[in-house]
Formats: structure tokens, C-alpha cells, sequence
């Protein structure tokens, strides 16, 4: 398994700035990480996996927003978007499900960010682990993935 050493140094020898922050306990939901944080969840960002035919795509969401695998097949003008098992996940990417940073991934896939990550400075991802989060600038983030940006979430049903 990969760790958050695996997201510090994929960012160091990017040159991006960035902050791992250690957590006081287990956090694997945007949720608990934003209470954790004394953040807002909006300030939280999912890393998600999906299965396309176009092959396997990170999704980035803010935490307050649901991925639309709708929206998804949309941005990448393709017919199938699933979200990945948990098996897939760790084997795809080297974290457990929960933990998943949006970079230092074992498989390098293409990076859809939903546009509204924008409306942050500052995001929280996974850290690699379920006690580390990693802090960046949102535009630094998209930068260094060369994330495609669009409307890709939309509000969970109540």
C-alpha cells in the first residue's frame, strides 16, 4: 500500500507547495475530515475512481457535492461512467478506499475536476492514509494534474 510519503514526494518533485496534515482520529468521509479540519465541507475534496470506456478516470468533487456519473460521461464524451469497487480502488491507485489522495497514485489516469473546486483557495484531499489530509491551493492542484475542469457533481438529494 502506498502512503502519504507517496503524495509528499509526487508533489516535492512537482515543485507544488502543499501541507500534510495529520489527523486526531480515523477519518474515511469528507464529512468526519471536515469536523477534524474545522473546515467547511465544501473546503473537503473527494478523490473518486470510476470505470469509463475511455479506462479509469479520478474524479475530484468538493465535499459537499455528489459525482453525476451523468455529468461525467458528459465532460469525457464518453458512454459508461461507474463508480470503481473497492478493489479496483486499491488496485488502481495503491489506497483504500476513504484515503485516496488525487495524486502519487501507483496507475496514472486522466483528472476531471468539478469546476466548483475552484470556488476554494485551499482543499483538504486524502492524504493517503485515513489520519493524513493533504492541504493545497485549488488552482495549484488542478495545475499539477492537468485536471480537465467542468460541472461533473451535482447537490445530494435530500
Amino acid at each position: 500500500m502506498r502512503s502519504c510519503s507517496d503524495v509528499h514526494n509526487y508533489l516535492l518533485e512537482q515543485g507544488v507547495a502543499h501541507e500534510i496534515v495529520h489527523l486526531p482520529a480515523l477519518s474515511t468521509t469528507a464529512k468526519k475530515a471536515a469536523n477534524l479540519l474545522g473546515v467547511s465541507l465544501p473546503e473537503v475534496c473527494k478523490s473518486l475512481v470510476f470505470n469509463t470506456d475511455k479506462g479509469p478516470v479520478l474524479a475530484l468533487i468538493p465535499g459537499d457535492l455528489q459525482a453525476s456519473p451523468r455529468l461525467l460521461r458528459a465532460a469525457l464524451s464518453c458512454r459508461r461512467a461507474t463508480l470503481a469497487k473497492a478493489d479496483e480502488v486499491r488496485e488502481l491507485t495503491g489506497y483504500r478506499p476513504g484515503a485516496v489522495p488525487p495524486c502519487g497514485l501507483a496507475l496514472e489516469m486522466p483528472v476531471v475536476a468539478d469546476e466548483r473546486l475552484r470556488e476554494t483557495t485551499v482543499v483538504y484531499c486524502g492524504g493517503g492514509t485515513s489520519t493524513t489530509m493533504l492541504k493545497i491551493r485549488s488552482e495549484d492542484l488542478i495545475g499539477v494534474l492537468g485536471a480537465r475542469v467542468a460541472v461533473i457533481a451535482d447537490h445530494p438529494e435530500e
